[in-house]
């Protein structure tokens, strides 16, 4: 009897033991953006990745969180100041050098020397692109990290126009084509926006490290100049384009209340053209293919691709100043990058119940799931640090990915590639500058009133916000940067 107590007594401290171990596992809280797919079987993804993590020999769990896309940039603010989020990807917020100047996320040079070296081995030099004077603050997600502009456009409605997309090259000759888009497929919204009013990237430019285009080198000219980019030659284009498609009729009715991403009308055939840019048509069409899940042409504007720093760190890691957990966070961000298990599973979901694993190294869905439906949604690759290192997804070849990275090699650079900028001397002209730009520039570019009288005087509150001090601060470190 003595010795069934004995025995009972040394069950229940073992299972007390491995009780209490599983519940001092760190915890690292970890965003994901919600767009056209809810992600209902988060749970079960969450649960296998745990699992891995575990079976791996690693000593902390992860908790997965969903925000819907138009809420994303709101809601993230309120994590960085409660200390409520670990790991996040700071796209659709303020710049990584803002999120650093007010103190927001953590300078990672020890902690990438110590868990991340699979991360600095990825990346080599384009880590100068998150780096601010000597401090690491990001890590740039593995991409083709160049970009031109692109119009995606709905087949069934270019078909039933008769449009040949290889006629279209250039802003002209798309105009023409939705003019004709428009005609045939009245119901359809001809360009749609995103729900901030925005429906086209500014291509044409370095940004040099701010969110906004405020100072800028124009690419193209080899110059060095930092400059006003909405005097420019290039955003006069856009401008003239925004007015001319707002008197054909191209945009959405009420299209500041837009309650979702461009492509979220495509993907409901509501919309017959999204833009956006992409290293090139192939690429743009292999990425948001898997979003929209309907037949779409994809047609290049520009001839030449640029690389620039924003381009690069446009979808930047960081981990945040208030995280308890910033051991744990490196470690798993190194995983996000470099294997292949856990990439495969946050980007595209769980093997046999998500996707369907072909002999040639390619994937596809899961008989009778879609995009739309499949519990852990397809289009999360581009989100997460290292789409690369996964399965392509059919109709990709098996070496689509091997493409896209060589595209970073062929691409044209920005002269200031490299180049971080430091914005402590004038946050709050940048500040000051993002607040104008958020007030005037999309209904400049919806041609929402008198568009001539709205461009001088946004320009005016450029000024007075600070403008010609931050391109005076850029121009200076920018300088001191090209001399080194």
């Amino acid at each position: 009897m003595k010795r069934l107590f004995a025995v009972l007594l040394t069950l229940v401290m073992l299972v007390g033991c491995c009780s209490f171990a599983a519940a001092d596992k760190e915890k690292i809280t970890v965003p994901f953006m919600i767009t056209m797919n809810p992600a209902e079987e988060k749970d079960l993804v969450q649960a296998e990745l745990n699992r891995m993590l575990e079976e791996k020999g690693y000593n902390f769990k992860v908790e997965l969180v969903g925000i819907d896309f138009a809420s994303w940039g709101t809601q993230m603010s309120l994590l960085l100041s409660d200390g409520s989020v670990d790991l996040f990807n700071c796209c659709w917020m303020p710049s990584m050098a803002t999120l650093a100047d007010n103190g927001s996320i953590a300078p990672l040079n020890d902690l990438l020397a110590e868990y991340g070296k699979g991360i600095t081995d990825l990346l080599g030099d384009y880590m100068a692109c998150t780096t601010i004077g000597d401090t690491i603050y990001g890590t740039p997600k593995v991409d083709a990290f160049s970009g031109k502009q692109l119009a995606f456009l709905l087949k069934e409605a270019v078909d039933k126009a008769g449009v040949n997309p290889d006629d279209i090259h250039d802003w002209d000759t798309l105009t023409e084509a939705l003019q004709k888009i428009h005609e045939a497929n009245p119901d359809l919204i001809t360009i749609a926006n995103n729900n901030n009013g925005g429906y086209i990237v500014f291509n044409g430019a370095d940004f040099l490290g701010t969110e906004d285009p405020i100072g800028v080198l124009i690419l193209g000219d080899g110059s060095m100049e930092v400059t006003n980019y909405y005097t420019s030659d290039v955003f006069k284009t856009m401008l003239a384009n925004a007015k001319r498609w707002s008197e054909m009729g191209f945009f959405m009715k009420d299209p500041m209340n837009a309650q979702d991403g461009a492509f979220a009308y495509m993907a409901n055939k509501q919309a017959a053209c999204v833009l956006g840019s992409y290293a090139s048509a192939e690429i743009g069409l292999s990425v948001q293919g898997k979003t929209v899940a309907q037949d779409m042409y994809v047609v290049e504007l520009e001839k030449d691709s640029w690389a620039t720093s924003a381009g690069v760190a446009g979808m930047t890691w960081c981990i945040t100043s208030l995280s308890q957990h910033k051991e744990a966070a490196m470690q798993f961000l190194n995983l996000l990058y470099t294997d292949s298990d856990i990439t495969n599973l946050i980007c595209s979901g769980i093997k046999d119940k998500h996707y369907t694993l072909f002999d040639d190294g390619t994937i596809a869905q899961c008989e009778g799931l879609d995009p739309v439906t499949t519990g852990w949604p397809a289009n999360m690759g581009s989100f997460w640090p290292n789409m690369t290192n996964t399965y392509p997804w059919r109709p990709d070849a098996p070496d689509t990915y091997e493409q896209w990275l060589k595209t970073n090699e062929s691409c044209k650079r920005s002269p200031a590639m490299g180049f971080a900028f430091d914005a402590a001397n004038v946050a709050d002209e940048i500040t000051a500058c993002a607040a104008v730009v958020d007030k005037y520039v999309p209904s400049l570019m919806l041609n929402l009133g008198d568009q001539d009288a709205l461009y001088a005087e946004f320009l005016a509150a450029l000024d007075a916000a600070g403008l010609q001090d931050i391109i005076a601060e850029k121009q200076a470190q920018l300088d001191a940067w090209a001399a080194q």
